[in-house]
């Protein structure tokens, strides 16, 4: 339940939210720019999928509830950061966040549903970044290099949709375009694999779900 993800997962769900901060609650805030095992907490597609009781979805929203506080009074505090100064702390603070989620998710979900949260975010975040998948993957130094220019390049795409954002464009018209070049740049990613690393990667993922149940959060 550690899966961290960098660069482009990072831009993606937190570069888009970030834009409409201030049209969001805490509570959504919280959700979308910590990302990773949140979703189970919010997404009510994914509860299903997961087949939690409605003991387990209780625990899980109160844990939720529990956390607002804190993120109100740390929501405040980055809101008048600048950019890079903000994504530093929204950064440490996401990975104390999820580890703190993880271990909730450890006590309330059994094994099979742990499994299964974890091939959704395999298929949410997909080989963007992630060091870890990349490690079990067997992934040598030269695709490394590969991902890295892949990535790069893609970031540099995804800032340029941020800027029309913060020009006032509107963001609903501008995530498509974002989620498409996050898509075009997973495509090339699993091209860079080998065929025996392509076979483990979709073992890893576990059956598909629609789209839908991963990003309608």
């Amino acid at each position: 339940m550690k899966r961290l993800t960098a660069g482009v997962g990072v831009l993606v769900f937190v570069g888009l939210v970030c834009a409409q901060a201030a049209a969001q609650s805490t509570r959504e805030k919280l959700v979308h720019d910590v990302g990773g095992p949140f979703l189970v907490v919010r997404n009510d597609k994914v509860q299903e999928e997961l087949k939690l009781t409605k003991e387990q979805k209780e625990k899980l929203e109160q844990y939720l509830k529990d956390l607002l506080p804190d993120a109100t009074k740390f929501f405040e505090k980055i809101n008048s950061l600048k950019p890079e100064e903000r994504k530093k702390e929204l950064g440490a603070y996401r990975q104390k966040a999820q580890e703190k989620l993880a271990a909730a998710l450890k006590e309330t979900l059994n094994e099979d549903q742990r499994k299964r949260l974890g091939q959704l975010e395999l298929q949410k975040e997909g080989l963007v970044g992630n060091g870890e998948v990349w490690k079990d993957l067997k992934v040598t130094d030269e695709q490394r290099k590969q991902f890295m220019a892949e990535v790069q390049q893609t970031e540099k795409k995804i800032a340029l949709q941020m800027e029309e954002i913060h020009k006032g464009a509107n963001p609903d018209e501008i995530r498509p375009k974002v989620m498409k070049l996050r898509a075009d740049l997973q495509g090339k990613l699993e091209d860079l694999l080998t065929d025996a690393q392509k076979k483990q990667w979709k073992e890893m993922l576990g059956k598909p779900v629609d789209e839908s149940v991963l990003f309608d959060l």
